[in-house]
């Protein structure tokens, strides 16, 4: 990625500010300090002004990392730990006036701090969101490969997964061999805890793995991503310990159905919550839509949770560019869960599938 890039991308955030009529914008969220600057540091703020400053504000830790990574962007990097105090002392020393800031991921702390420098002038702080992270939601094509590549990683990490899988494993035994596996074969992170949860347990959605152990019958359901140059994959599987019973093959039946449903209908333009209404319909035809708990899709980039939404109160459009997933899932309490998950890139064809794991119509049994 090139310093051109991050410039292309800071002018179209002040495209925006010009349009809100705003004076500058204070951005918290990492993933889009990353993205408009190259700054990967655990900590910053970072404030766009409408025409050309933009101030990286990080503590000494980061000194010649923000600088190395910012050159050529045309952002001013300053180290100090307090940060508020830095960024009121550089509005006031701009004369700008209306200045807006990420409210999803400001502080309470850091706002009020904020106040109380700015008492006496002219400055006034304005809550905005959704600035950057509508930028961030049309991948390039360079982009889209590096999710490509985690998503090829989440899938090799599944294989190997139902390669050691064994009756007695527990199922944290088991995510720690997808953990270890993806650390060795290239990942430079998780995307998040891997999930492996059997059984009963499966029908929690975000089941945190336990000392429980797999059992034959049992539904084992797995949710893991790789993060890959930054950029993040997300896959879903379930499976069956042994000869599933008929409920257990007529509910996963009835996930794989409904997420073909899902697949089929994204496209450029749809309304997401139109997508999530056609695979809530698909489970409602086999009784089972109340007990899908959750939204259906959501987009994945540097952050594996970013948008668009798929989900019923969604008001996001689909376009081409953007990287979902599809995800329906039903969970019966006390009985087990199946959940379907995979990722596809919106052309403007129609929708291009980046997960390639195993995702039969019937059951896998193993």
């Amino acid at each position: 990625m090139t310093a051109e890039t991050h410039r292309q991308r800071l002018q179209r955030v002040r495209e925006q500010l010009a349009e809100k009529r705003l004076h500058a914008f204070i951005v918290f969220n990492r993933a889009s300090i990353r993205y408009l600057t190259g700054f990967t540091g655990s900590a910053g703020v970072l404030v766009i002004g409408r025409d050309s400053e933009a101030l990286l504000v990080t503590d000494g830790r980061y000194q010649l990392q923000a600088k190395e990574q910012t050159k050529g962007t045309g952002v001013k990097v300053t180290i100090t730990r307090r940060y508020h105090r830095s960024v009121a002392e550089w509005l006031k020393r701009q004369r700008w006036r209306q200045v807006g800031f990420e409210s999803r991921y400001c502080t309470v702390a850091f706002l009020e701090a904020m106040r109380e420098h700015l008492k006496g002038t002219a400055v006034r702080l304005v809550g905005v969101n959704e600035v950057v992270e509508p930028l961030r939601a049309i991948k390039e094509v360079w982009e889209v490969e590096r999710i490509r590549e985690a998503a090829k990683m989440a899938d090799t990490a599944f294989e190997h997964a139902l390669k050691v899988l064994r009756e007695g494993m527990t199922e944290k035994e088991l995510a720690w061999e997808i953990e270890a596996f993806l650390r060795t074969h290239g990942a430079e992170a998780m995307a998040f805890p891997p999930i492996v949860v059997a059984g009963e347990r499966s029908a929690l959605p975000h089941g945190q793995p336990s000392d429980r152990p797999i059992r034959k019958g049992d539904l084992v359901t797995f949710d893991l991503g790789a993060v890959v140059n930054g950029y993040c994959s997300d896959l879903t599987r379930t499976i069956v310990v042994g000869r599933p019973t008929a409920e257990q093959r007529r509910i996963y039946r009835a996930v794989w159905e409904a997420q073909r449903r899902g697949m089929e209908a994204l496209r450029s333009g749809v309304k997401a919550r139109q997508v999530h209404r056609i695979v809530r319909d698909a489970l409602k035809a086999h009784g089972l839509e109340r007990f899908f708990t959750h939204g259906t899709g959501h987009g994945v980039g540097l952050e594996v949770h970013e948008m668009p939404a798929i989900g019923q109160h969604s008001r996001d459009v689909l376009q081409a560019g953007m990287v979902v997933t599809m995800e329906p899932g039903v969970y019966l309490p006390k009985v087990g869960g199946v959940r379907i998950e995979d990722l596809l890139w919106l052309t403007e064809k129609g929708a291009e599938l980046l997960s390639h794991a195993l995702n039969p119509p019937k059951l896998l049994s193993v």
